[in-house]
């Protein structure tokens, strides 16, 4: 599988991320919460969101359990096609993401240059459909079986018109566990509209449930 890395990065975007703490992935009694940091008084929901250049960008992440019905409902009988032959969970961490253009000019936005931010060093580029192929047959499933789906995730580069939301899901390997892990970006490195170029971040922090 292809795990590139962003040179580009801005540090005012990262350098809150590199805080210590605990990984939720290591402890279940961690939650995701969004923004990025605890604040007296938050709403508890894992569902970030920002305009940036006209453009509405929200995630937020997913079960196994969730994803796996998104994906059933796509296409009947696919939603657990990424467990092995132990039935295993798969080793993803997945995000629901919508994007939707409010500007007059077409936008374009190609997923590649999605990046999730944890600790340091964890800066993940998406899997794509060739890493997604490649998964499947290093399990023993036939990498064709992904095709149904292909619409359900983002992959290739698109267009963007006025007032057509896109909803889809965004692969990522699973975060290791790590005990200098403090919150999680999605950085929108790159994308554009009109003639110029843009970035957006969403970001999460760890909340430990009492």
């Amino acid at each position: 599988m292809r795990w590139s890395f962003h040179r580009g990065i801005s540090l005012a975007l990262s350098a809150a991320l590199l805080v210590p703490a605990f990984a939720p992935t290591a402890l279940p009694t961690w939650r995701i919460v969004a923004g990025p940091e605890c604040l007296k008084g938050e709403p508890r929901t894992d569902s970030a969101s920002t305009l940036s250049a006209g453009v509405s960008f929200s995630a937020r992440p997913l079960g196994v359990a969730e994803y796996e019905a998104r994906l059933e409902r796509r296409s009947p009988g696919m939603g657990g096609l990424f467990r092995g032959p132990s039935g295993k969970a798969p080793p993803f961490q997945v995000f629901l993401v919508s994007l939707e253009n409010r500007n007059k000019d077409v936008v374009r936005f190609q997923p590649g240059n999605v990046l999730r931010i944890g600790g340091p060093h964890e800066q993940d580029h998406i899997l794509d459909y060739t890493d997604l192929y490649r998964y499947l047959q290093d399990i023993g499933k036939g990498g064709e079986s992904l095709d149904p789906l292909r619409d359900e995730f983002f992959d290739s580069g698109m267009s963007l018109d006025t007032g057509h939301p896109v909803v889809r899901l965004l692969f990522f390997r699973e975060l290791p566990p790590s005990k200098k892990r403090k919150a999680m970006m999605l950085l929108f490195s790159s994308f554009q509209v009109g003639a110029e170029t843009y970035q957006a971040g969403l970001a999460w922090h760890f909340e430990k449930v009492k």
